[in-house]
This record gives structure tokens, sequence and C-alpha cells, in this order.
């Protein structure tokens, strides 16, 4: 593939990719110090009232709520993550046909001695290298977050043993005593990575879906436009999917049905044996469910199966002159 052609998208992208990875790496970073600073014990007993009429809306059993690395897990379903892939997939998937043309310079570009299809997938290849670096940011925060934050949690009460009965009797008398714990100490870095991985799929996935409409337009704004009304309404299919036992069918028209970084996680977490697996038998604490590879290679599928569509589509069209 022509280097200058890499040189020119990489300086296209280099912006853009800057301000997203910073906002990422950010992000996840502080969030960490959010969730130490919050004990969830003192309102537990409260939201498990609630959760039988709102429990439906999550993707994960309570007791992972309340736990450091399910609360973190949050952060990867956040709308500021969730965004700012979908912003930076659609913006580079629209720039791949579209952009060229409503800025005028498709056809200098492709004046020079490159086919078309070195033209679409230099954009590509530069545009997932940038979403798994992106990716890689958002771990890395919730990595730095972990190794820096400490806890804030009440110290165990001290009991007293009996002798050879081996009872444990708890000392409730005296105050509370809080104590300060390294995160590190209590959640593995390494459980997230699922949940990283499932946000570059979903990355991928739009932005093959942005390039294949860039391909059959000719305005990047509306390019945008259509990807962004998409995306929007993929949203409004998940939430009714969950909201509802009339409306569940609506799943099977969503592709955010498979962007579940909680539920990966959470699988991550308890039953890591299963991190590669196509399906997760009923246990203990949860029913059946996707495994983890169903997610990834479905939206994975949906993705290169887009820029491949974009291909022939560019391939054939008849290119507008220049206005």
């Amino acid at each position: 593939m022509n280097r200058v052609l890499l040189k020119k998208c990489v300086n296209e992208v280099l912006l853009l990719f800057l301000a997203s990875g910073l906002l990422l790496f950010s992000f996840c970073w502080v969030r960490i110090f959010i969730v130490a600073s919050i004990d969830t014990g003192s309102f537990a007993t409260i939201v498990d009232k609630l959760w039988d009429n709102y429990g439906r809306l999550s993707p994960v059993p309570f007791g992972q709520l309340l736990t450091y690395t399910g609360r973190i897990a949050i952060g990867y379903d956040e709308p500021m993550v969730v965004f700012c892939i979908a912003i930076f997939a659609i913006a580079r998937g629209s720039a791949a046909v579209s952009g060229e043309l409503s800025r005028g310079t498709m056809e200098m570009l492709l004046a020079q001695p490159i086919s078309r299809m070195q033209a679409l997938y230099s954009q590509a290849a530069v545009t997932v290298v940038c979403l798994a670096l992106l990716c890689c940011l958002t771990w890395c925060g919730t990595y730095s977050g972990i190794q820096t934050a400490r806890a804030t949690e009440v110290k165990p009460a001290r009991s007293l043993r009996v002798p050879v009965l081996e009872w444990q009797i708890p000392l409730s008398f005296g105050t509370n005593e809080k104590i300060r714990v390294p995160m590190r100490d209590r959640v593995e870095p390494k459980h997230f990575l699922p949940g990283a991985l499932n946000l570059f799929c979903f990355g991928v996935c739009m932005a093959g879906l942005a390039t294949l409409a860039s391909a059959c337009d000719r305005y990047r704004w509306r390019t945008i436009g259509i990807l962004s009304t998409f995306f929007v309404l993929q949203m409004i299919f998940k939430v009714l999917s969950r909201a509802f036992d009339s409306t569940g069918w609506l799943q099977y028209l969503t592709i955010l049905s498979a962007y579940e970084p909680q539920r990966l996680i959470y699988i991550a977490h308890d039953v890591p044996t299963l991190n590669w697996s196509w399906w997760v038998p009923a246990g203990d604490r949860h029913p059946s469910m996707a495994g983890p590879l169903l997610y990834y290679v479905l939206l994975l599928s949906i993705g290169c199966g887009s820029y491949a569509a974009a291909g022939v589509i560019f391939q054939r069209r008849d290119l507008p002159a220049p206005m």
C-alpha cells in the first residue's frame, strides 16, 4: 500500500485520535477514583428492594454491581466511552469516500498511480489501527486508576475466638474504623480486557457501516446524519428490548445486543475459563447466556462485511465530478 497515502490518512486522523485517546484514558482513570470513594454497602439494602422492578435493565446480577469490579465495568458502558468510539468510527468511515467527494479531492487523489481499493482500504487500515489503540488507551486508563487509587473501607470488627469450640464471636462495640486499601488489592486489571476488546469490535462494526454508507453517498454531512440516526435508533431498540417483555424481540434488530462489556467482564471475573467460549451454560449465579466469542465474531463480521461491500460499490461506482 502506498506509504504516502498512509501518511496522508494518518495526518488527517491524528488530531481526532489524540483528543479521543486523551478523553478515554482520563475518563477511565478518574472513574476508578470515583468508584473507590463510594461505599455501596450503605445503600445496598435500599437498591435490593427495587431490583425486582429495575434489575432487568442490567446485564449482570445485582451482586456483581456491588463489587469494585462490577462498578468499574459500568465505565465501559458509559455514554462518554460509547459515544467517543462511535463518533470516531463514524467520522473516519464517512471521510473514506463521501468526505473526499465533498472536499472535491477524490478526483485529484485517484489521478495518482493508485487504485480505488488502495484509496479506500488505506483509510480503513488507519481507522482500525487507531480504534485498537483507543481501546488500549481505555484499558490503560483503567489499569492506571487501579494502580493508583485507594478505596475507603470499614475495618472488619474484631472477634473473640472461643478455644476448643473454635467459635468466633464478633465484638460489635466501639466505633467503625475506616481504613484505606489499595485498589489493586481488590481488583484484577486483566478482568477488564474483554470489555476493551468488545469496545474495539463495536468500533470496527460502526466504522465498517459508516464506510459502506460513505461509499454510496456523495455528501459527508448526509453520511454522518444517516449513521448518527442509525446509532440512536440502535440504542433505543436496546433499551426497549430490556424494558418490556412485549418489546424483547427488538434485541434482534440492534447490533448493540452484541456490545455487552459488563457481561463479558462479569464472565472474566466469575468463570474465566469461558472467556473464549461461544456459549456460557447456566451457573449458580447466572442463567445460560451467549459467550464472549459470539459477541466478538458478530460485531467483527458486520464490520468486515460492510468494508467488503463498500469496496465492491466504490469499485463499480461512477464518481460525480467535483463541484
